[in-house]
């Protein structure tokens, strides 16, 4: 079964116009049950608005038919879907307590399965806030909205074969050589932006390259020359929306991450059986966490982008020699932090991202001793 994991909920327009907008926009990032992105998948998703608590009175429901991107990301517009009963223009936004409950099919059908129910904040209520009026000269909220965002440009000079990017906040350009291999074959390098980030391959000095909007300085990490011995190719990197970025070097048996706070590179080994068997780990996101899972070492990485360290936890040898052998145990994740169950061992373990540590809460053996069964373990998720 699939999971929807909620990333963002924010009203797009209702502190930018002075009418209430019909809509806010939401983003929800869906996973499959190895806790990894459904890339670029058809899935149906199902949103009501309930009253005053999670079992209150549905007063709204629509529908969504949405297509996730690269990341597994979801975008919509919660007001612009289909009518399934209710009137959106009818809920009073000012009265009690607004509950959204988030359902999705992952086959892009109709058999909903239920995600969660949480609590609308401050943002929805903005869509009653009509005294707030932008387009008064006195009002100073759409400058200070767009003061605390930043446009930073780039572009390729390919004569003097070089990126430049200018970063916004400091007012300066910076450049990047690339190799002369890209106009002795008259081409030139890819480039991608995520959150004011520039980052591109250059896949004759094989390096991966990212200008970071945070330092406003280039940061380089090296790859292993298989790629270029085998055709020019390059490892796949994988972009996060707040800027932070990773690839695998399957022949280094190593996963590099890039932290934009800090604008530093990190790498960590994993065994060399992958390699061996040509093969690659499946990293797995959890807010601005990144984590792994060695089948061969029978440990889970995560990777902190708070305090730019690897933590390391080991599971039991059991999902190493049964079940076909290289077994491992679910992972779950929720705002920067990893949950699994060691079936095994009987114990629950939790990476706090706010402390940064692993964490284990052992339970009684008698599940081990019945079909090796686990407690279900839930999320409680702050506002």
């Amino acid at each position: 079964m699939k999971k929807l994991y909620t990333l963002i909920l924010a009203l797009s327009t209702a502190v930018v116009f002075a009418q209430i907008p019909d809509a806010f926009a939401y983003q929800a990032i869906a996973f499959n049950s190895s806790g990894a992105p459904v890339a670029n998948g058809n899935v149906s998703v199902r949103i009501s608005i309930l009253n005053n608590s999670v079992n209150g009175t549905n007063l709204y429901t629509e529908t969504h038919s949405k297509t996730t991107n690269s990341k597994g990301l979801v975008n919509l517009n919660i007001g612009q879907g289909t009518p399934v009963s209710g009137a959106f223009s009818g809920i009073n936004w000012s009265v009690n307590s607004k509950f959204i409950k988030v359902e999705m099919d992952p086959a892009g059908g109709s058999n909903y399965t239920n995600v969660g129910t949480n609590q609308l904040m401050s943002v929805p209520y903005a869509m009653v806030a009509q005294k707030i009026d932008v387009s008064s000269p006195n009002s100073s909220i759409g400058d200070d909205i767009i003061e605390g965002k930043s446009s930073n440009y780039y572009f390729l000079d390919k004569f003097d074969r070089k990126i430049y990017a200018f970063n916004s906040k400091t007012g300066i350009w910076s450049s990047k050589l690339y190799n002369e291999g890209y106009s002795n074959n008259n081409i030139v390098p890819a480039i991608t932006a995520s959150n004011g980030n520039v980052i591109f391959t250059d896949k004759y000095e094989r390096t991966v390259n990212i200008f970071n909007s945070k330092t406003g300085t280039w940061s380089s990490q090296l790859y292993n020359v298989w790629y270029y011995n085998n055709g020019l190719l390059s490892p796949d990197v994988v972009t996060l929306d707040n800027g932070n970025a990773m690839f695998i070097d399957k022949h280094d048996h190593k996963v590099y991450t890039f932290n934009y706070i800090s604008g530093e590179w990190s790498g960590k080994d994993f065994n060399i059986g992958y390699p061996n068997n040509n093969i690659a780990p499946t990293v797995i996101y959890s807010g601005s966490n990144f984590a792994f899972v060695d089948k061969f070492e029978h440990n889970i990485k995560v990777f902190n982008s708070k305090t730019m360290e690897w933590k390391t936890q080991e599971f039991s040898l059991g999902y190493f020699y049964n079940n076909g052998g290289l077994g491992n145990p679910e992972i779950t994740v929720s705002n920067g932090n990893f949950l699994f169950t060691d079936k095994y061992d009987h114990k629950v373990y939790v990476f706090n991202s706010k402390t940064g540590n692993w964490v284990a809460q052992e339970f009684n053996v008698e599940y081990f001793n019945n079909n090796m069964s686990t407690p279900t373990t839930l999320v409680s998720e702050t506002k």
